[in-house]
């Protein structure tokens, strides 16, 4: 069975009538008037609890070299049945891992956020399923990039994601 997942820019906008937009009205709340808000200050636990299990935040190693996940939630953990905490980007074994790369290093160089349309196709005679997601950068002195937020709208499809990945396993 043939299946494909792919993911395409789209204006933030576009995704703020999603979790995306909880989390980026929490994001903006907190950088003020700086480009990005610190880790230190973004506190996992001051989201809603929907929306925890689907964070990850990964740090950025040697300006974007590569970047090593921080945290994967268990979210993230039951759809994609794998935990990459700890792991690196670069050792990820996926068609798309240049593509994350390179996503995750345009939000490095613009110090900005981006989002995307996450879809995936799961053969003959099945839907595709369409999740939106969002990158936000995080800075501890104001001037770097030093860790990405990233949030992934699994929630209300989870079960057809989890199948999906198994599919494709």
């Amino acid at each position: 069975m043939a299946q494909d997942f792919t993911s395409r820019d789209v204006p933030i906008d576009d995704v703020l009538e999603t979790g995306c937009g909880l989390v980026y009205r929490y994001w903006t709340a907190l950088r003020g008037t700086r480009f990005a808000p610190a880790w230190d200050d973004f506190r996992l636990v001051d989201l809603p609890a929907h929306i925890i299990p689907y964070i990850r935040v990964v740090d950025v190693i040697d300006g974007g070299r590569d970047f090593k996940y921080r945290f994967w939630g268990t979210g993230l953990g039951a759809v994609r049945a794998l935990d990459r905490t700890g792991g690196y980007l670069s050792e990820v074994d996926s068609p798309r891992t240049a593509t994350a790369l390179a996503e995750y290093r345009q939000i490095v160089t613009e110090k900005t956020g981006a989002a995307y349309i996450y879809k995936a196709h799961g053969g003959e005679h099945r839907a595709s399923l369409h999740a939106p997601s969002i990158r936000l950068p995080l800075s501890s002195d104001d001037e770097t990039v030093d860790k990405i937020v990233c949030y992934t709208d699994f929630d209300i499809k989870a079960a057809d994601w989890r199948r999906f990945y198994e599919e494709r396993a």
